[in-house]
């Protein structure tokens, strides 16, 4: 084979390469995402802009909030596929708890850490800021974490009297918290990697090598689902005794993962502006 043909099929070939590459990436950006063994999803809802925070309430309808800035944030109500706005004005609402007929807010940015909406009222916990993951702690108090860089908070709060106890700080960045059935906290920090479970005043590292790990939802068995908060690669995973579980990957920017009464995952999935519903086949 003379020189001219070898430089052409070098050629040839360093294209097919390249477009190996291209593709690979395409689907990895644009693809579907990948899930478990025995797992199926569909599509929920969608045309949610910047979807975040989900919770249901007791008649089985899905509140979501929609974390855009400047207050364009809002809280929407969604109800056999209409959507409806149940609070506006917000800047970045992020954490969303509801207990009975009362939600309770986060905002990451803007004046106001704790937004507490009922009956139509809206009141605000001021002394808090930065603020994202929330879970219940009980009845009377709920948990948050202020998400900063290097003097990031654990608090327990008492909403109703607008108590608020540091359990911990000095944390890098935390995002997610919650509450197991045996009291203990578990929480993340964005920028070390960890799970970290938090009891008797001491805080240990359950598990570690996750990429930006933010939500969290400690379930009735036990276990944990964290949703790593990647633009790309993003994945929900589940701890439980010791190891963690890859329940989906290829996800973007998933945010908040709650369990419907069907037993399925409802996982909102930020930069495709959708929630997911994840079952067994």
């Amino acid at each position: 084979m003379n020189r001219s043909k070898r430089r052409n099929l070098k050629g040839v070939f360093g294209l097919l390469a390249v477009s190996v590459v291209t593709l690979g990436l395409a689907f990895a950006l644009l693809g579907p995402p990948i899930l478990a063994k025995g797992l199926k999803y569909e599509v929920f809802a969608d045309d949610l802009e910047d979807v975040s925070a989900l919770a249901f309430d007791r008649n089985g309808d899905l509140y979501a909030t929609l974390e855009k800035t400047r207050g364009r944030g809002r809280v929407v109500h969604i109800r056999q596929g209409l959507v409806r706005t149940v609070l506006d004005g917000l800047d970045k609402p992020d954490g969303m708890l509801l207990r009975g007929d009362t939600l309770y807010i986060t905002g990451e940015t803007g004046d106001h850490g704790l937004i507490v909406y009922e009956s139509g009222k809206v009141r605000y916990l001021d002394h808090l800021s930065g603020t994202e993951g929330i879970a219940s702690a009980g009845e009377e108090k709920i948990l948050v974490v202020e998400d900063r860089k290097q003097d990031g908070r654990l608090l327990s709060v008492n909403p109703s009297t607008g108590e608020v106890e540091i359990l911990l700080e000095g944390l890098k960045q935390p995002e997610g918290v919650c509450q197991s059935p045996e009291g203990h906290i578990y929480f993340v920090e964005k920028a070390l990697h960890n799970l970290s479970v938090y009891a008797d005043g001491q805080y240990t590292a359950a598990a570690t090598g996750l990429e930006s790990p933010a939500f969290l939802n400690c379930l009735a068995d036990g276990s944990v689902l964290i949703a790593e908060d990647r633009t790309n690669f993003g994945r929900l995973l589940r701890y439980r005794d010791g190891g963690i579980e890859v329940l989906a990957r290829n996800l973007r920017a998933p945010q908040t993962v709650v369990i419907g009464a069907d037993g399925a995952f409802y996982l909102s999935e930020q930069r495709r502006n959708r929630i997911l519903k994840i079952y067994e086949r």
